[in-house]
């Protein structure tokens, strides 16, 4: 430590030409701490200032950069044996190693691990616990959870929380995200109980959670798993509702938002899925049609082939919204880079970008379409729906100025309605469909009701043939659609279980360092002090061009004193 005078001079030397900011100041005494709350130093407070506590704890647990957790933050390499491994990021594995601290061999009782630790502090956790470090890590680990959580649902758009909120589950459950268009419905995998389990994550408003996806990639998930699942062929739904509102005089401030996620779980498999679809809108419920030459050879032993209906044309260009997000994706990019405005954007703000908007998943910033004939309500159709531009602009207006809102909501308009046309052209051609819409005429579809009751008598592989047979796979590029009451539904045929409620909120966060202040003693609150105080020596250090030598003095000693304060925890 008596070197770091002449070590923070050198450094500034090197750096007198560049904007100095807190993040960089520690930087130059990164090689000196070895403490990762030093990441979270926020010098706002002037040095002299009597410190609270509970505040000084609060703006001291590690800040989690949540936009840097998911999958892109994950690069992929090969090891010795030639074998592909993947490698997180620095802030996707600093979360990891906080959020394995949380008790639960499931998420369900993860979830009531959290929720105890609201109500009684680290006696939810510490009841066999002795080691002193220990237990302070794992206090620290469930205050980075609320937090992080915190900043993950009140400070993001719709489509940018429920990315990241699904990084932010997969590093709890110890899994990883799943990228789009890789055949399966799942968003990402849950480790927590030993077994790799596929979980497809929805997280909307209360009394407003839709959960649906790709009929397509659903029949797939069920007829040919690609993860292990402990009920066989079946996906896993996890539904999440939130309810926030601000606190008195708090409005307008995202990060006063306060409230709570209520976590729900279902799961469809072979079984169930004709059931669960059949109470759905007519969009969902015709999927699961059957054709009736179809039922009956599987039902006298028939299998293989195209069954009864052999002559059905091929596929064709049928795509799914993954297919289509492609060539929205392609039609997006030559337009940006054709308009001024838009080609100051970097590849990565580009990216962001289509994160933010998640084309083929998000349908709010969709027209939903009508029956042609009888105006029935059914849904939003990729490749058939235009963009709601209202809703489009009410998305963007959260990251961009009123310009920028106007000029990317018009580029996206266009590419979408590219991806339209390309459609209608190929809709045209493809003979597949009105080969299906000539048969659904000529009565030669069960209805759902009807198809529901055939699926009944039918063993496993049969109902796996009967899958890829329905009129939803035949077709193509057809979604379900399950609103709030019908997926919550407790009884069959859903079986829908609550998993628990976590409070989302700086107020709950600051009552739950509240419930661990004997935990977080002296000793700790001495260490996050001498950091607060460090940092503030630093700025005014630098701020007065290194002349005032007593300020690196106060530095010195809050240095020291962080390496013994640590050094007495781990002797306990």
């Amino acid at each position: 430590m008596s070197d770091l005078r002449e070590l923070l001079k050198e450094e500034y030397r090197k750096k007198q030409k560049a904007i100095v900011t807190p993040q960089s100041l520690m930087e130059m005494i990164e090689g000196l701490i070895d403490q990762t709350l030093a990441e979270a130093l926020e010098a706002e407070t002037p040095t002299g200032i009597k410190f609270d506590p509970k505040e000084l704890i609060l703006r001291m647990i590690p800040d989690i950069a949540v936009s840097e957790i998911g999958w892109s933050d994950v690069r992929t390499v090969t090891d010795e044996q030639g074998q592909q491994q993947q490698v997180s990021g620095p802030q996707r594995t600093l979360l990891v190693q906080f959020l394995k601290n949380i008790e639960g061999d499931s998420l369900e009782a993860k979830i009531a691990s959290l929720a105890r630790f609201y109500e009684d502090g680290a006696q939810a956790y510490n009841a066999d616990t002795t080691d002193r470090g220990a237990l302070i890590a794992k206090t620290i680990s469930y205050l980075v959870f609320y937090k992080t959580l915190t900043k993950v649902i009140t400070n993001f758009n719709a489509s940018s929380a429920g990315f990241s909120f699904e990084s932010f589950l997969a590093a709890l459950v110890n899994g990883e995200q799943i990228k789009a268009n890789t055949g399966t419905i799942a968003d990402y995998i849950d480790r927590s109980s030993g077994t790799a389990v596929p979980i497809s994550l929805k997280l909307y408003k209360e009394k407003q959670l839709e959960v649906g996806g790709s009929y397509t990639d659903l029949v797939n998930d069920l007829v040919a798993p690609k993860f292990d699942h402990p009920l066989g062929n079946a996906m896993r739904y996890v539904a999440c509702t939130k309810a926030l509102g601000y606190g008195e005089g708090k409005e307008g401030n995202p990060l006063s938002q306060e409230g709570a996620i209520r976590f729900f779980q279902f799961d469809f498999t072979l079984d169930n899925v004709m059931d669960i679809l059949l109470q759905t809108k007519k969009i969902s419920k015709v999927c699961i049609m059957l054709p009736k030459q179809v039922v009956s050879q599987i039902l006298n032993g028939k299998g293989g082939g195209a069954l009864g209906i052999s002559n059905i044309p091929e596929k064709g260009q049928i795509a799914g919204p993954e297919e289509l997000e492609k060539i929205f994706v392609s039609a997006a990019k030559k337009l940006f880079q054709a308009n001024p405005l838009a080609q100051a954007m970097s590849p990565e703000e580009f990216d962001k970008l289509l994160t933010d908007l998640s084309w083929a998943h998000d349908d709010s910033i969709f027209l939903s379409l009508k029956e042609p004939v009888t105006k029935e309500d059914v849904g939003v159709i990729r490749g058939k729906s235009k963009i709601g531009i209202r809703a489009l602009k009410r998305l963007l207006q959260a990251g961009y100025d009123g310009e920028v809102v106007e000029t990317l909501a018009r580029l996206i308009a266009v590419a979408n309605e590219e991806v339209i046309t390309s459609q209608s052209a190929t809709a045209a051609k493809d003979k597949r469909r009105q080969f299906l819409t000539t048969m659904e005429k000529g009565g030669e579809f069960f209805t759902p009701e009807e198809s529901a009751k055939q699926y009944k008598m039918m063993g496993p592989q049969q109902k796996e043939l009967a899958l890829t047979h329905t009129w939803g796979y035949l077709r193509g590029g057809v979604h379900f659609s399950l609103n709030q009451t019908q997926s919550l539904k407790e009884s069959e045929p859903t079986n829908t279980v609550f998993l628990g409620e976590i409070k989302v909120g700086t107020k709950y966060v600051a009552a739950a360092i509240e419930a661990v202040r004997q935990i977080l003693n002296e000793e700790v609150l001495q260490i996050f002090q001498s950091l607060k105080v460090l940092s503030e020596s630093l700025n005014s250090y630098f701020a007065n061009g290194l002349a005032d030598d007593t300020e690196a003095t106060t530095a010195v000693d809050n240095a020291q004193n962080i390496q013994s304060k640590t050094r007495e925890i781990q002797k306990k």
